[in-house]
């Protein structure tokens, strides 16, 4: 059998490879996913909060991670941050909602493009046309 390597494909910040083998008739394409999933652990997500707030004008930093949830390629964080670690007067906790790109998790700008639309008559009740999954969707969209 003869055989011609194909590798195509660049989706976001992830890599998708497909290889496929001909032998003079149809490709047969088995797909694979190349760089990995993102991680949900503290260190993971630390460094994705550090790199975000680093790309940021205010120069805040991390003061601590106080909690994290993640599903189905989505992920709340919790983390304490401020401008000196020095004056605790500066730091503030607020919610880091994540969106998982292959390996990566990108922080979200404005939680309210992904959190739905809210029921003011019931505002802890999940919206339909949440991107973000249920079982976290009251720590990423229902806090502060």
């Amino acid at each position: 059998m003869n055989c011609t390597w194909i590798t195509a494909g660049v989706i976001a910040l992830g890599t998708l490879g497909m290889t496929a083998c001909t032998n003079g008739s149809e490709p047969s394409a088995e797909p694979s996913l190349v760089g990995g999933m993102a991680v949900c652990d503290e260190s993971t997500l630390r460094t994705a909060l550090e790199d975000y707030l680093a790309s940021e004008p205010d120069g805040e930093s991390v003061f601590s991670l106080d909690g994290f949830e993640c599903a189905d390629g989505w992920a709340v964080t919790f983390p304490t941050v401020g401008v000196d670690s020095e004056d605790e007067d500066t730091a503030y906790t607020y919610t880091q909602v994540f969106r998982a790109e292959g390996q990566f998790w990108i922080p979200v700008d404005d939680r309210t493009t992904v959190c739905g639309t809210i029921d003011l008559d019931n505002p802890a009740s999940f919206p339909s046309d949440s991107q973000v999954p249920e079982s976290i969707w009251k720590s990423a969209c229902n806090t502060n």
